[in-house]
């Protein structure tokens, strides 16, 4: 096994684990672990559709120097999904954003 294999594994089985496990009593969990949680599945969801996009490119086009194939089909379905999380919790809250008050009578 190479690590590519090692990364495309982890991402396609494991990732989802992960997100089942961070999923459950999210009603309990803090507001970042919220934003870290909705992160990391739009990362994967977007890692499916890229890497599935990916796998569909023609054999006969692959060469052993195409890197972007390697990235988008393979490390893709691992690295998306922390790349959601982390940029779920370094976005700013909505709470802390300004929203329209309402007027109390």
């Amino acid at each position: 096994m190479n690590i590519n294999l090692i990364a495309m594994l982890l991402g396609v089985f494991v990732v989802p684990i992960l997100l089942l496990w961070m999923g459950h009593k999210m009603r309990r969990r803090s507001v970042l672990w919220h934003r870290a949680f909705w992160g990391a599945v739009a990362g994967h969801m977007l890692a499916l559709l890229i890497g599935g996009l990916a796998a569909m490119f023609p054999p006969e086009g692959w060469t052993s120097s195409d890197i972007w194939r390697g990235v988008l089909g393979i490390w893709s379905f691992m690295l998306f999904p922390i790349l959601g999380a982390t940029t779920g919790v370094l976005r700013k809250p909505y709470a802390d954003q300004a929203r329209p008050t309402k007027e109390v009578r």
